[in-house]
């Protein structure tokens, strides 16, 4: 149907063209190893949102999972104070 095309399209669009603008947006503005980081929260953020607008239904262990990405997500944007900052990195 029409409205099925529509969604597919729309659903190209978000997920890829969208994306791919802001991950590159990213890069200019925070730097490679922030939007990186940033990017692996893509997956987590899919099941988020197909939780709340398509009714899926998570289990456990996508749960857990989400929880660790997020955990290790913040553990690596703390970055290790013993170690320089890397050339180029903002505030360097």
């Amino acid at each position: 149907t029409p409205g099925g095309w529509a969604a597919v399209a729309g659903l190209a669009l978000l997920s890829t063209v969208v994306a791919m603008l802001t991950f590159f947006a990213g890069l200019k503005r925070i730097g490679p190893v922030n939007t990186s980081l940033l990017s692996t929260l893509e997956p987590v953020m899919a099941v988020v949102l197909g939780a709340i607008f398509l009714g899926e239904r998570l289990s456990l262990r996508q749960g857990l999972g989400g929880l660790l990405i997020l955990v290790a997500v913040v553990v690596l944007a703390r970055g290790d104070p013993g170690r320089p900052a890397e050339p180029g990195a903002a505030g360097a």
